[in-house]
């Protein structure tokens, strides 16, 4: 995975060399006024936050780790879990060719997640890739962009002298386009295969108990976005449907035994999403804006219930975005999610780098 990583950015950074040679003035130009299409049609969100398949993760591992710790009573306890998350997104033009612009993508990605007195993980995440990007006589934008994607985990159940550990490669596929000024459209389609090793350290043995770990996960999404002038300020509605699918191979420990994984040899999730984000600019901070979101969201599948089911959740994320220049953004938020039936909840801050062009 890592010489396949080394060669991509290799080949990616020649290009990005020789097209800037070429044409610079030129792809400034263009890329400034797709840099701005993106921006206010949201689709420039749908390239850069992973949230959705963040939250799809952490429930994951919510259910996971109440099916582990042998929950016996079904909606008896409150799951109450917290995440810390940083990541750097940047588009970065390296080509022109007519009217469609080609961009360098990157995402770095570092999570902690902890489930009180059930799990501790953490997830790094790199990505890269290239888009293309074109805008229509009537300056509508789409994109279609591939990336190669690589992930390195690491799980400690609290309940168990244990851990999992391993990383995975895989492709995304996305893109999206605007309908009119107010109205977009984004998808993305990942596929990811995963390896590593679970162990288990039971003081009566002399050894630990090990076995190889193979998964796939796939995750698909889509997304209907409209951008509004609201209550003095820009308010974006989205709404889509989430669905992630990991499926496991047959696994054996080194003691001959047969291992199964809590749901099965796979995992179900999926969710239907609508919220709205508003956002306002503040007149006593330079450059500063703050916003609010709030969203709704129901999982119309999921076959890991067997502990607890919580379908229905409630979300609320505040922050404050700094841009000081158009194509450069820091944000920090603290995001809130709750699920109805007050089952369970997950918080905690969030840091995102957007770093477009120069």
């Amino acid at each position: 995975m890592a010489s396949l990583a080394s060669k991509l950015s290799i080949l990616l950074a020649i290009l990005s060399v020789q097209s800037m040679g070429l044409a610079q003035s030129s792809i400034n130009e263009q890329a400034r006024r797709v840099y701005a299409a993106a921006g206010m049609s949201g689709l420039r969100k749908s390239i850069a936050f992973d949230a959705p398949i963040g939250d799809l993760l952490s429930r994951t591992g919510t259910h996971r780790a109440a099916a582990l710790s042998n929950s016996s009573q079904k909606d008896s306890q409150n799951y109450s879990s917290s995440t810390v998350l940083g990541q750097f997104n940047s588009i970065f033009n390296i080509a022109n060719q007519g009217d469609i612009s080609y961009f360098l993508k990157t995402t770095a990605r570092h999570v902690d997640f902890e489930e009180a007195d059930l799990l501790r993980a953490s997830a790094k995440r790199l990505d890269f890739g290239v888009i293309g990007m074109q805008l229509s006589k009537s300056n509508l934008l789409r994109y279609l962009g591939v990336s190669y994607i690589s992930e390195e985990n690491i799980g400690r159940p609290q309940f168990v002298d244990a851990y999992r550990i391993g990383n995975g490669s895989g492709f995304r596929l996305e893109g999206g386009a605007q309908f009119t000024n107010n109205w977009a459209i984004s998808f993305r389609s990942d596929h990811l295969d995963w390896g590593g090793n679970n162990v288990v350290n039971i003081p009566a043995l002399p050894l630990p108990i090990s076995n190889s770990v193979d998964q796939v996960r796939k995750y698909h999404n889509v997304d209907l976005i409209r951008v509004i002038p609201s209550l003095g300020g820009v308010g974006q509605w989205r709404s889509g449907i989430h669905f992630l699918d990991s499926s496991y191979g047959e696994q054996v420990n080194n003691l001959g035994r047969s291992v199964r994984e809590p749901f099965g040899n796979r995992e179900k999730i999926g969710t239907l999403r609508t919220g709205f984000n508003q956002t306002w600019q503040l007149q006593a901070l330079n450059k500063t804006t703050l916003f609010i979101e709030g969203h709704v969201d129901y999982e119309f599948k999921n076959n890991m219930t067997d502990s607890f089911e919580d379908r229905t959740t409630l979300a609320f994320k505040i922050g404050g975005t700094w841009t000081p220049t158009p194509i450069h953004r820091i944000q920090l938020e603290w995001q809130e999610f709750h699920g109805t039936r007050n089952v369970r909840s997950r918080s905690g801050p969030a840091i995102v780098v957007l770093f477009d062009g120069l």
